[in-house]
């Protein structure tokens, strides 16, 4: 049984289908999200900043890496960033932030 389990992981993960399982709590990153007080900036749904701009649909338009090394450090990724970098954010904080983050794909206005 521990053969099977180890050999379908090592398939998913071959396929690109682990990541997900493997990845941060989507729950914990709404905590995590309203602890870093994110919303100072940032909008979701209409509610928050306008500084940071709408966060609504970036799940739709970045993925986990990119989003991991913005957050540590804004400049690396785009260097007219304004955006406050977090080199400290702890790993499952960051982790759960970013799984929350890739849920947030608005859908297409009718």
């Amino acid at each position: 049984m521990k053969k099977l389990f180890v050999a379908s992981l090592a398939l998913a993960f071959a396929a690109g289908l682990a990541l997900p399982i493997l990845a941060g709590d989507a729950g914990a990153g709404a905590a995590a999200y309203k602890a870093n007080k994110c919303s100072m900036c940032h909008q979701i749904g209409g509610e928050g900043g306008k500084m940071g701009g709408s966060l609504d649909s970036v799940g739709a338009k970045r993925d986990a890496e990119w989003m991991k090394k913005y957050i540590k450090d804004p400049k690396s990724v785009e260097p007219n960033a304004k955006m406050k970098a977090y080199p400290n954010i702890a790993d499952k904080d960051l982790d759960d932030l970013v799984a929350y983050l890739l849920t947030l794909k608005a859908e297409p206005k009718k």
